[in-house]
């Protein structure tokens, strides 16, 4: 398994000022903290340096603090502005290789199906899942061959396996499937027609209208 060394800094000043300061700089706020543990340590990223972390598929982290010391560590959460997008705080969390994690890797599907080169459309419907394992027996990615996939097949989770390590997503979710492009085209008529007519709802809205008039007078 590929590491990732991700060098942090001490933040010695906390405080929804201060954070907005360190994004403008093109820093992120982060925590850090070790699984077990109640204390945390609050740390500053390079936004630079997080980005091509976020760009590889990387679950273990090498995080080099200001002293030289390294931590284990794998990335918690991510929080994220709703309207930019842009990362706005990191939790990262320090663990011990010799005790199991849970983690949510990619699925990266591979092949071009069979239902596809017929008219098919593949559409993939679960893009990570969450697995348990040692750290260093956990996959950066699973790939799933989807090439054998015809027209209505589909493949789910239960249909894959990973030597030393569990899923802990229901393994009955399906992972991907083929279907006819007609049942795309059905799904959008049936939605028009569900729809009501803007003339339509001018009409009733005139209804009701009408007869509050006719309330008030009589």
């Amino acid at each position: 398994m590929t590491e990732f060394d991700l060098h942090v800094e001490l933040r010695e000043k906390i405080g929804h000022y201060k954070a907005k300061v360190l994004r403008r700089n093109g820093k992120i706020p982060a925590i850090f903290y070790t699984h077990g543990e109640d204390s945390s340590v609050p740390l500053i990223l390079d936004e630079k340096e997080f980005i091509n972390l976020l760009h590889s598929e990387v679950n273990i982290l090498n995080v080099i603090f200001p002293d030289g010391k390294t931590k284990k560590s794998i990335l918690r959460e991510v929080q994220r502005d709703v309207v930019s997008g842009k990362t706005i705080h990191v939790d990262l969390m320090g663990i011990k290789l010799t005790e199991k994690i849970r983690i949510s890797i990619p699925v990266i599907l591979t092949g071009t199906p069979i239902g596809v080169k017929e008219g098919g459309i593949l559409e993939h419907l679960l893009r990570e899942v969450e697995v348990e394992g040692l750290p260093l027996d956990i996959p950066e990615h699973i790939e799933v061959d989807v090439s054998q996939l015809n027209i209505g097949d589909t493949i789910k989770l239960e249909d894959i396996s990973i030597e030393k390590t569990r899923f802990i997503t229901d393994i009955h979710h399906a992972l991907a499937n083929v279907i006819h492009p007609k049942l795309i085209v059905e799904e959008v008529v049936a939605e028009e027609a569900a729809a009501p007519e803007a003339g339509e709802e001018v009409k009733e809205e005139g209804k009701e209208d009408q007869s509050q008039v006719s309330s008030k007078e009589d």
